[in-house]
Formats: C-alpha cells, structure tokens, sequence
C-alpha cells in the first residue's frame, strides 16, 4: 500500500509538472516593443466659450477681407454671430471628442450677393453633422461631412 501511494504521489508531481509546459508560452508581453508602456489617451480640450472667433478660410479657401463672419459660444451654450450677411444664433455646445452639436438655427432672412449668400451657407454647414473642432496655431478650426472653417479670435 505504501508503494502505491508513493507512486501516485510522484505521478500527480509529474503531471503538476507537465501542465504547465503542454500549456504553451506564458501569455503577455515577451518582445521588448511588448514592454513598452502605451500612450494615455489624449487630455480633452476645453472650448474657448464665451470668445468671438470671425472666419478667415472656409473650405481652404481665404474669405474675401471685408467680409465679416463670427462665431461666439457663451456660457450659457448659446452660439451666435453673423454670416457676413444675416445674424444668426442656435443651441451649440462642445460634446465629448472635441465634436460640436448644433441646435435648429435662427437667422435674419437679408439677401446679398450670390458670393456672400455661398459664404454664409458655407460657414453654417460647416457647424452642422457633429463637426470636430480644435485650437491650432491659435486658430479655432471646424472640420465636418460639410465643410472646414478655420476661425481666428477676435477682439
């Protein structure tokens, strides 16, 4: 009985042994590119609220000097400003990710010249489909499915 049971003492050694080694490679990192750390997500910016920002390029393309168009989010979420030929305002406020979602615009119904009247439907598509928005080089820049605006701050 004795030798029994050192034998199944030594067969369950040998089969705690071997599961091990029929399990195949440790998981995790083994390369050192493995090693290294991953970076952190990227901080989410804070929107410039309450800054009147005018438009000096839609669509990579410069707006006419003399043409005023602005955009100004105050505290309250509210954006408006002008389209270099009507006032315009709607609920818009800046949402995870650094998109921009815009309510139902209220606007002035002023005719202008053809080219302004592009510039000012231009300018408002641009805020329309949850566009991203983001600083660069102190520019506020509006990149959506409709348009890209690049805005600079106003006094």
């Amino acid at each position: 009985m004795l030798k029994s049971l050192l034998a199944a003492a030594l067969a369950a050694a040998a089969l705690t042994m071997a599961v091990p080694a029929l399990a195949g490679p440790p998981s995790g990192p083994q390369d050192e590119e493995d090693k290294t750390p991953k970076p952190l997500p990227p901080l989410q910016k804070n929107f410039p609220l309450d800054q009147t920002w005018s438009l000096k390029e839609l669509n990579g393309k410069p707006v006419p000097s003399g043409l005023d168009a602005s955009l100004k989010i105050d505290g309250s979420l509210r954006g408006s400003g002008f389209t270099g030929c009507n006032s315009w305002s709607a609920t818009l406020y800046p949402v995870k990710d650094q998109h921009l979602m815009v309510g139902p615009f209220a606007l002035t119904k002023k005719q202008c010249p053809k080219d302004v009247m592009q510039i000012e439907i231009g300018f408002l598509s641009t805020l329309i489909g949850s566009p991203t928005w983001d600083l660069v080089n102190g520019d506020l820049v509006i990149k959506g499915p409709r348009g890209t605006a690049r805005l600079a701050r106003s006094l």
